[in-house]
């Protein structure tokens, strides 16, 4: 108990004041229960606090008060996923989360690190590195959480929006609406006279950008430019290999001016 954070709440410090008073009930010891250095879920600890809260009538924020002053991961005997993290790394995660980010987005991630924590993972090992957009192992994870552990398809889009990501399903097909904040503003600066399906192919258009880690300003042309080769370029193979839409290219011209032209240069 003296070596307990000075910071921690009083109720978390009373919840493992108890449960150390119930394990000397139980003539157990701390000592034998212990994580070793770096182990997130001894087995025994977690069976000793899941069968005190349910046996033994202890408050069930004692798992949480456990996860939190000793940087554990202990999950219930459900299995089931948390709706709150316990590392403090996943609470710093969450913290730190763009204040505007919508209450659906925001559960969904706390979701998606409750899951990292049951499957002994954590988000600093995934996260991607500065100007990264599609960190493969984070994207296997999220794929692998959605498929195989029933968390909500719209994972992978909270993630995109609140890290500036542009990660993608395991079908790889190409979205219908952008992620990056960068193209959504795009999208919301077309001209509103522009024809819906014009829109809609730009739209694609940019979600096909994202998938390949590229951005729209490293392609956009100048200020008067009418034909600029990058993007010229990024339009026609999107069209010849990634099946994109034979009036993309015409979409674009039309959404910003431009005098784009095939291969062909017809």
């Amino acid at each position: 108990m003296a070596q307990l954070p000075k910071s921690l709440s009083s109720p978390y410090r009373s919840a493992i004041s108890r449960f150390l008073r119930h394990l000397e009930q139980q003539n157990q010891r701390w000592s034998t229960l212990a994580p070793a250095a770096g182990e997130e879920r001894p087995a025994a600890l977690e069976a000793a606090v899941n069968t005190a809260i349910k046996d033994h009538r202890l408050h069930t924020s004692t798992r949480a008060a456990l996860n939190h002053s000793f940087n554990l991961a202990l999950v219930g005997p459900s299995g089931r996923v948390r709706q709150t993290p316990a590392l403090p790394e996943h609470q710093t995660v969450m913290a730190q989360l763009p204040k505007s980010l919508s209450l659906p987005y925001r559960s969904m991630i706390s979701v998606f690190l409750c899951h990292l924590e049951q499957q002994r993972q954590r988000w600093s090992a995934l996260a991607p590195t500065a100007g990264e957009e599609r960190p493969a192992a984070l994207e296997a994870v999220v794929n692998t959480a959605i498929k195989g552990y029933g968390l909500q398809t719209s994972t992978r889009a909270a993630l995109n929006h609140s890290f500036n990501l542009a990660l993608v399903g395991p079908s790889g097909q190409v979205r219908l609406a952008p992620v990056q904040p960068e193209h959504q503003t795009v999208m919301a600066q077309l001209p509103e006279r522009l024809d819906r399906s014009y829109r809609s192919k730009i739209s694609r258009f940019l979600c096909h950008l994202e998938q390949q880690g590229q951005r729209w300003s490293a392609l956009a042309p100048a200020a008067g430019e009418e034909r600029t080769a990058a993007l010229e370029t990024a339009v026609n193979m999107a069209m010849q290999g990634h099946g994109l839409h034979p009036s993309t290219r015409a979409a674009i011209n039309r959404g910003f001016k431009l005098k784009l032209k095939a291969p062909s240069r017809q």
